[in-house]
C-alpha cells in the first residue's frame, strides 16, 4: 500500500506564499516557456512540462506535500473561495476532469464544466478555439483545457487573459500528468535521480 507520512500543518496564508514563490521561480526558465511567465515573474499558464526546471519542481512538490494535510473546514479549504474554474474538455477524460474539479471544490472554489465541448459548445457551429477561450474566460478565473490537437493549449494561452492549464492536448503535452507522475515517484521511491522507468 501507499506510505504517507504524518500530515504537515500549514495555513492558507503560508500555502499562498509558497505558491507565489513557485510562480516566481518559473521566471528563471529559458526558451519557449518564458512566454508563459509575466513581467512580475509569476507563472501565467501551465502549457508544457519544459516550464518546470528542477528548482521549480522542488517548490511545487513542497506545496503539494503541504496540501495533503488540508481537511474539510480548515483554513486551507477556503483559500479559493470566490474563484471560478472552467473545465473545457473537447475529448473524454473522466479522471483528469474530475481530479481538477474535486481539487478546486475542496479548496473552496467553484466549477463550470463541459466534458464534450466539441459537440455541445459553439465549436460545433464553427467557432474557433481562440474565440471560445475569449468567451469562457469572461466567466472564469482559470480555464483547464483538454483538446485533441497538439499545440491547442499554446494557442489558447496566446488568446487568453486568464490562466490556461493544459490538461492534455492530444499527442502533444500533458504537463499536469507529468508533474503528478514525477511527484508520485519521488513520494514513493524517495528520489527522482537514477530511476529507470518503463512505460507500458
Amino acid at each position: 500500500g501507499l506510505r504517507w507520512p504524518a500530515p504537515v500543518p500549514a495555513s492558507a496564508r503560508h500555502l499562498r506564499r509558497q505558491a507565489f514563490r513557485v510562480q516566481a521561480s518559473a521566471v528563471s526558465n529559458k526558451g519557449s516557456s518564458s512566454q508563459y511567465v509575466g513581467e512580475n515573474g509569476r507563472l501565467l499558464h501551465v502549457v508544457e512540462s519544459q516550464q518546470f526546471d528542477r528548482a521549480t519542481l522542488s517548490k511545487v512538490f513542497e506545496v503539494a506535500r503541504e496540501m495533503e494535510s488540508i481537511t474539510p473546514g480548515s483554513e486551507g479549504s477556503k483559500m479559493l473561495e470566490g474563484r471560478l474554474m472552467s473545465t473545457l474538455f473537447y475529448e473524454p477524460s473522466t479522471r483528469t476532469r474530475l481530479s481538477f474539479e474535486s481539487a478546486m471544490q475542496k479548496l473552496g472554489g467553484a466549477v463550470l464544466s463541459t466534458e464534450s465541448a466539441g459537440e455541445y459548445s459553439s465549436a460545433a457551429k464553427g467557432e474557433s478555439l481562440e474565440d471560445t477561450i475569449r468567451t469562457v474566460e469572461g466567466y472564469s478565473d482559470v480555464v483547464v483545457l483538454r483538446h485533441f490537437f497538439s499545440g491547442s493549449a499554446a494557442k489558447a494561452a496566446k488568446a487568453a487573459s486568464c490562466p490556461i492549464i493544459n490538461a492534455g492536448d492530444g499527442p502533444g503535452q500533458h504537463p499536469t500528468q507529468a508533474l503528478l507522475d514525477t511527484y508520485t515517484i519521488q513520494r514513493e521511491l524517495g528520489r527522482i535521480d537514477g530511476q529507470r522507468i518503463a512505460l507500458v
